[in-house]
């Protein structure tokens, strides 16, 4: 993949890890630390979060991106794609309206 957009930043925001069976831990203010990247030639991204205190142990998720036409039509690997991604994907200017 040649992946034309891509970053990591770091922000300060709630955090829970859930399963189907409800949720398993939560905090209210975590530091975060999130990656992104898109190759819009192949349609396809991915991102990655994690706590920053524990490396991840306490905290992680990651999945994939789907696009059509630089709209995200999909997403796996968390149940609800945070809210961190999508503005990451509206300042590169992809439409996220069906995730919203």
């Amino acid at each position: 993949m040649n992946y034309n957009y891509i970053t990591t930043f770091k922000v300060n925001s709630p955090a829970s890890m859930e399963t189907s069976n409800g949720v398993l831990d939560s905090s209210e203010e975590e530091e975060l630390e999130i990656t992104v990247g898109v190759d819009s030639e192949a349609e396809y991204g991915y991102f990655e979060v994690y706590d920053i205190y524990t490396q991840g142990n306490r905290f992680y998720g990651e999945g994939g991106l789907w696009f059509t036409n630089n709209k995200l039509v999909d997403y796996d690997g968390v149940f609800e794609l945070s809210q961190h991604v999508i503005n990451q994907l509206k300042k590169w200017k992809f439409d996220t309206s069906e995730m919203e």
